[in-house]
């Protein structure tokens, strides 16, 4: 386990307010948000872009970022900033889903990936941050927790603007100079690739005895995720897995993801496989 303590957004504001009176402000009355939540709506406070901002010497410019996609490093923060507001007016729980970023609005709903591992969880962006090297994002211990590199401390991950209910949002059309007319040029005629389809598993354990495979799907079914179990064979003998699915959009899966890792089942993980 890492023995250092993760530097957040909310950190760097409160040591550099004295020496940087251009560093984002927090004013309002927002509400706090509950346990597991992934807060939505105004929370009690207006949607801002956010002015520029200086913090240690370097400047920050907000903006309107619809067809935002970025793959860097994510940290994460907790207990010293728990119940205090975000650079929004909102009220800071590190036990809700929410995060910092430098210049996406606030608030701004992203879809985070941990490439490391196939987790993905969508948070509610309300604070600014993170001020440390090349860090993208700053998410709350439950979003650590969840993404599953909490004892890892700093994880790669991908970032997607997304709508608060996980799709992704398109890029402003790019306006296109228009093109002079050009002769037609016959191409031999090519037939289109065939089209693959997946379905998706969440797989939440593998055993090399069945008997504590069907006790892993009995805890998953008191939680209330049919699970059931499939015998594979392996280079060793065989082993049993335990799934829930299958199901036919990956999108479906990483929400029922979700679910089933914010129950306690934190190694879940999911398997496509292709449909002959």
């Amino acid at each position: 386990m890492y023995k250092f303590k993760l530097i957040s957004s909310v950190v760097l504001l409160g040591l550099l307010a004295a020496c940087s009176s251009n560093a984002p402000t927090r004013i309002g009355t927002g509400r706090y948000p509950n346990d597991g939540e992934l807060p939505q709506g105004k929370q009690g406070v207006e949607r801002k872009i956010g002015n520029p901002y200086k913090v240690a010497g370097k400047w920050y410019y907000p903006k309107e970022q619809p067809g935002y996609d970025e793959t860097g490093h994510a940290s994460w923060y907790g207990k010293d900033f728990h119940g205090k507001k975000t650079a929004n007016g909102e009220y800071f729980n590190m036990n809700a889903l929410t995060a910092a970023h430098r210049t996406l609005p606030l608030p701004t709903f992203v879809k985070v990936t941990n490439l490391s591992n196939g987790r993905t969880i969508i948070l509610r962006v309300n604070d600014r941050g993170p001020f440390v090297g090349t860090r993208l994002i700053d998410v709350s211990r439950r979003g650590a927790q969840l993404l599953g590199f909490e004892k890892q401390g700093v994880t790669k991950v991908r970032i997607q603007a997304v709508d608060d209910t996980g799709r992704l949002k398109a890029s402003p059309p790019v306006k296109m100079a228009a093109a002079r007319p050009v002769a037609p040029v016959r191409t031999p005629t090519v037939k289109a690739p065939v089209q693959q389809y997946f379905t998706h598993y969440i797989q939440v354990g593998s055993f090399s005895q069945r008997g504590n495979a069907v006790l892993q799907a009995n805890k998953l079914k008191k939680t209330g995720h049919r699970a059931h179990v499939k015998q594979s064979a392996g280079s060793s003998g065989s082993f049993w897995r335990v799934r829930v699915g299958p199901f036919v959009k990956r999108m479906i899966a990483e929400q029922r993801l979700d679910r089933i890792v914010s129950d306690g089942f934190f190694e879940a993980r999911i398997f496509s496989e292709a449909v002959e």
